[in-house]
C-alpha cells in the first residue's frame, strides 16, 4: 500500500508516495482502508520541523490524524464491528496512508446524517471543541458563552456544541463570516470588523469563554468578555490573555477523560438529533498532489474551514455519477 509522507523537512513539495506493506490489526484493533482524510495545522507544522525539538519523529513521517474508512479485517477480539462498516478515526499520525489499523478507542462508526466529507474533517477539530466546551469549560444549560473564532472548523463546533447543551451562545468572527455565522444560529453575532462595535452589555456576562480563533490570539477579547469568576478555554497561550486572577484559563491539549469514541458518538448523535454542519473549505485529490495541494492552503492560511482529501467510493443511487 501506499503512505503519503516526507524523508526531510520543508515545504509541501516533499510529500512523496512512500512503499509499506499492509498493516495488520493486532487485539482490539481493526484495519480500515482509508477513503477520507483531513489535513490541520500542525501536520504542515509537521512537515517544516517545528515540531522536532518538542516531539522527535523518525523519518519518514506519515502524519494525519483524521481519517474515515471502511473496515477491512478485525483483529483479534473485536466482536462490535465487522467487514465493510464505515468508521471515523481520530489518530495521533500516519492518517496520510491506503490503510490503517486503529484500536477501539480512536474510531466511531459514520452516521448517515454526516457525509464523507464532515466525517474527515471532524475527529481532530471535534475532539478539540469538545474539550474546549466540556471537558475544559464545564459548560452547564443556561449558561451564557462567547465563542472567538466562532466561523472556523473548531469555533463553529463550539458554537453547536454549546447551543444543543441549552446554552446562550454569542458567535464572535469577522464580517466576511456573517452569513455562515446566521447559519449556526447563535443568539447573537459580533462582527468584530465589521459596523458593530463591543456592546458594553457584553462585558463581564459570559461563564465560559472559548478562544478558537487561529493561535488563540484574541486573549485580551477574551479577558473582556468573561465574567470575573468564569472560565476561558483557549487553543493558544493562557499567558496571553490579560484574565483577572479569579478568571480560571485553560489551554486545549493533552488527554481528555473520555475517549475519542465517547466524543465522537456524541457527535454522532448530535448529527441524529440536533444537526451538525462541518465547515469543509474543499476536497483535493487523494494522492501526493492532493496532500501537496493541501499544505499550500495550509500554509497561505486564511482558510475558512477544513480541507480535506476524500476519494471515490462508490455509487450510493442509481443517479450518482461515475467516478
Amino acid at each position: 500500500m501506499h503512505a503519503f509522507g516526507f524523508d526531510h523537512f520543508g515545504g509541501p513539495d516533499v510529500f512523496q508516495a512512500i512503499e509499506k506493506p499492509t498493516p495488520t490489526p493486532k487485539a482490539g484493533q481493526v484495519a480500515i482502508t482509508v477513503i477520507g482524510i483531513g489535513f490541520n495545522p500542525y501536520d504542515a507544522s509537521l512537515r517544516r520541523g517545528d515540531q522536532a525539538a518538542a516531539r522527535p519523529l523518525p523519518f519518514p513521517i506519515i502524519p494525519g490524524q483524521d481519517v474515515v474508512g471502511k473496515i477491512s479485517a478485525l483483529g483479534e477480539g473485536v466482536t462490535d464491528y465487522a467487514v465493510g462498516d464505515i468508521v471515523m478515526n481520530h489518530r495521533p499520525l500516519r492518517g496520510y496512508s491506503e490503510v490503517v489499523t486503529a484500536s477501539l478507542a480512536k474510531i466511531a462508526p459514520k452516521c448517515g446524517a454526516l457525509s464523507f466529507l464532515d466525517a474527515a474533517a471532524l475527529p481532530n477539530v471535534g475532539t478539540v471543541a469538545y474539550a474546549l466546551v466540556h471537558s475544559l469549560g464545564q459548560l452547564q444549560k443556561g449558561q451564557n458563552v462567547a465563542v472567538i473564532g466562532a466561523s472556523g472548523s473548531v469555533g463553529s463546533l463550539a458554537v453547536q456544541l454549546a447551543k444543543y447543551a441549552g446554552a446562550h451562545v454569542l458567535a464572535v468572527a469577522g464580517e466576511r463570516h456573517a452569513d455562515f455565522l446566521r447559519w449556526l444560529t447563535p443568539d447573537d453575532i459580533f462582527l468584530y470588523d465589521g459596523v458593530s462595535k463591543r456592546d458594553n452589555a457584553w462585558a463581564q456576562r459570559f461563564d465560559l469563554v472559548v478562544d478558537a480563533a487561529t493561535q488563540g490570539a484574541n486573549g485580551e477579547l477574551a479577558a473582556w468578555l468573561v465574567k470575573p469568576a468564569g472560565i476561558i478555554t483557549t487553543v493558544g497561550e493562557p499567558s496571553t490573555i490579560p484574565a483577572a486572577e479569579t478568571v480560571t484559563v485553560l489551554a486545549a491539549g493533552g488527554k481528555q477523560a473520555i475517549s475519542d469514541h465517547d466524543i465522537l458518538m456524541y457527535y454522532n448523535h448530535m448529527a441524529d438529533t440536533f444537526g451538525l454542519t462541518v465547515r469543509v473549505a474543499k476536497n483535493v485529490p487523494f494522492g501526493v498532489g492532493g496532500v501537496q495541494e493541501a499544505h499550500q492552503l495550509l500554509d497561505a492560511g486564511g482558510v475558512a474551514g477544513k480541507i480535506v482529501a476524500v476519494r471515490p467510493h462508490g455509487r450510493t443511487t442509481r443517479h450518482t455519477p461515475h467516478a
